[in-house]
């Protein structure tokens, strides 16, 4: 018989999470004296300390330390099971959840989309667009089985997908257009749009940050339509300017840093290794873009 309770490990995992025993419990509904019984209980039951109380907040020990990426693969895997189980119909029917970032190509997904339910028409499909770390995060927290984004968790496995160019633009019509050369300096002055990160748990935005003034919207498709509306200056996908007209956008004559380049990566947990619908979406997104 185990020594630790799955409910155990969640405990424990949301302690190290929210940084304490009341905020675990918060967390999770239940007393801080609940919460740190069942701590206890483990301590007692693996004869080591998982925590040092300092003050209000819960350090974890190296100990805990060395327990906790498995400790959160398992919670995840709970969870998995538990939305498996509350999905149960007359006929079982898989969902599976991908994350993608917005960097990606629309079209490439959608055609992901149209061969994997040709090829599984039993199984529904999540995606979530995302920006930044928030294909991480869904991963590492167990709402997505696959993640496209430039980080992944280090205890996944990955592949490379695409290697996305992004370069400095602006709308036609903009002052910044109307300059033969340019250098960072000149762009101060001028409004930069930025995507912010959608991550939860991160607070970064992409690009150059150096601008007096900031747009900041929530994916590159708004960044996009901001270009095109005269708004300002921003760091986009080039294959976003493929069939545009040249009043659309321009690409600023940066005499340097106009180009940089992001190398979007596919991730899993080892678990997925052999599964057929995975490895079948991931075969479709790397030669879909």
């Amino acid at each position: 018989m185990s020594k630790v309770t799955i409910e155990q490990w969640k405990m424990f995992v949301a302690v190290v999470e929210e940084g304490g025993f009341a905020q675990a419990g918060e967390k999770l509904f239940k007393t801080q004296p609940t919460v740190s019984h069942a701590i206890r209980k483990m301590e007692q039951s693996l004869e080591k300390s998982l925590f040092e109380v300092k003050g209000r907040k819960a350090m974890i020990t190296p100990f805990g330390s060395s327990l906790l990426p498995q400790a959160k693969q398992l919670v995840q895997q709970s969870q998995m099971l538990e939305r498996l189980a509350g999905s149960y119909q007359d006929k079982i029917i898989r969902e599976v959840s991908v994350a993608i970032d917005t960097l990606y190509p629309y079209e490439g997904w959608q055609k992901t989309v149209m061969a994997c339910k040709a090829h599984f028409p039993e199984v529904n499909l999540r995606f979530y667009e995302t920006c930044l770390s928030r294909a991480y995060e869904l991963l590492e927290d167990g709402t997505v089985q696959l993640a496209m984004t430039s980080k992944l968790p280090s205890n996944t496995l990955s592949q490379k997908v695409m290697t996305i160019r992004k370069v400095a633009v602006a709308s036609g019509h903009h002052p910044l257009a109307k300059m033969d050369s340019l250098s960072v300096d000149d762009l101060v002055g001028h409004c930069q749009i930025v995507v912010m990160d959608g991550g939860l748990r991160s607070n970064t935005s992409t690009g150059w940050l150096g601008s007096q003034q900031r747009l900041t919207v929530s994916h590159f498709y708004a960044a996009k339509a901001a270009v095109e509306a005269g708004l300002g200056y921003a760091w986009l996908p080039e294959w976003m300017l493929a069939g545009t007209e040249a009043e659309t956008w321009l690409k600023l004559p940066l005499r340097g840093g106009a180009e940089r380049e992001i190398q979007l990566q596919l991730g899993y947990y080892p678990q997925y290794d052999n599964d057929a619908v995975i490895q079948f979406l991931c075969q479709q997104l790397c030669q879909n873009p």
